[in-house]
Formats: structure tokens, C-alpha cells, sequence
């Protein structure tokens, strides 16, 4: 073998050495990188830490403070009787919400669970039938004649706008177009009571008046 291909063969070796090196400072970098984020990610969580625990302790400072003025307010005399401390909504004096005295209640109330949802969802589901039981004596008062004020307040209208048509027609200044528009809110009148009455008559029958509208 010559001299000019030992020098060949021994050109690609050069050539990899540097890249071995190369691969070899990319690893370690990489590594300090990562030691370096882990030890900035480490201080992040002690630092969220310590501010959690200032606040849990701020919060528990503040729960203590007002807890210990809700008793000394009611441990004042109070000029006028209420019995009924528990059932209040605002402080009076301050014009705002009261503070409640359980801690549970001063923050909000955690999401629902599935069966607490799956329970409001059935109850909306199955309402119960809440309307009072029909008594018929109970519909109209015998001081009213029989008549509902809705009808009575039809009546009044009714002949306050046929007492209307009258003069309008006695009065040579009106014209047919406003004759005619008291006619028809005559018939209006008419109508809306006639409906109303036929609508009652189910009530004024009183007991079985049902069974009789059905019956024909």
C-alpha cells in the first residue's frame, strides 16, 4: 500500500471526529438546560406555595375579623325584639349583605355532581301537580251579584260608550266615520264580554257544572 492511500483512508476518520464532538456538546447543553428549567420550575412551585399558604392565612385572618364582629354585634343590646336573627338577608345599618356566621357559607358552592343533577333533573321531569282543588262556592262572592269585576268593569264600559253613541248622533258636528268607530268599539265590548260570560258559565254552574257541559 502507498503513501497516498494510508493519507486517503485516514481523511473521513479527521471528519468524524468533529462531529462526534459536536453531538457530544449538543448533549451536554441539553442537559444543563433541562437542570437549569427544572430548578427555575422547582422555585416556581415553592413560590406558588408560599403565596398559596399567605393567602390561605390572609383569608383566615379576615374569617376570624369579621366573625369576631358578628358576635360582638349580638352581643349588644338591642332596643326593639326580633326573634327571627337567622332568617335576615341584609345588614340594616350597613345597607349590604349580612356575613353569615358558618364559614361554608361565605364562598360558593361547588360544582353539582352527576347523581345531585341527575336528582334536580328528575324533579323537573315529574313536577307535582300544585293547584288548588276546585271549589266552586269559592269563585264568585255573593256580595258581587254573581259577577266577576272583570264583567262589572265591561258593563261600565258597555254603557258609557252607548250613552257616548247617543250624544255623538244628537250632535250635528260629528261626522259618520266617528259614529261608526263608536259603533264598532260597542260591538268590541260586546264580544269580549259575551266571550267571558260563556267562559264562566263552566264556574256559575257550581258543582257538576262540568259534568253538564259535557253531557251536551
Amino acid at each position: 500500500m502507498s503513501d497516498e492511500e494510508s493519507k486517503e483512508e485516514a481523511k473521513p476518520a479527521k471528519k468524524k471526529a468533529p462531529a462526534k464532538a459536536d453531538a457530544a456538546a449538543n448533549a451536554e447543553a441539553a442537559i444543563r438546560a433541562a437542570e437549569k428549567a427544572e430548578v427555575t420550575a422547582q422555585k416556581a412551585v415553592e413560590k406558588a406555595r408560599v403565596a398559596k399558604e399567605k393567602a390561605e392565612e390572609a383569608a383566615e385572618a379576615e374569617y376570624k375579623a369579621i366573625a369576631d364582629e358578628v358576635k360582638a354585634d349580638a352581643s349588644k343590646k338591642s332596643d326593639h325584639t326580633f326573634k327571627r336573627q337567622s332568617e335576615e338577608i341584609f345588614r340594616r345599618a350597613m345597607a349590604e349583605p349580612e356575613f353569615f356566621l358558618e364559614k361554608k357559607d361565605r364562598f360558593p358552592r361547588p360544582i353539582l355532581s352527576a347523581d345531585e343533577q341527575e336528582k334536580i333533573t328528575r324533579k323537573a321531569e315529574m313536577p307535582k301537580n300544585q293547584i288548588p282543588a276546585y271549589v266552586p262556592e269559592n269563585i264568585l262572592s255573593p256580595e258581587f251579584g254573581g259577577l266577576s269585576n272583570y264583567e262589572r268593569g265591561v258593563s261600565r264600559f258597555l254603557e258609557d260608550s252607548k250613552k257616548r253613541l247617543e250624544d255623538m248622533k244628537n250632535d250635528p258636528e260629528m261626522t259618520q266615520k266617528q259614529i261608526k268607530n263608536a259603533e264598532n268599539d260597542i260591538a268590541y265590548l260586546k264580544s269580549i264580554h259575551e266571550n267571558y260570560y260563556i267562559g264562566m258559565n263552566v264556574f256559575r254552574t257550581a258543582k257538576g257544572g262540568r259534568d253538564k257541559v259535557k253531557a251536551r
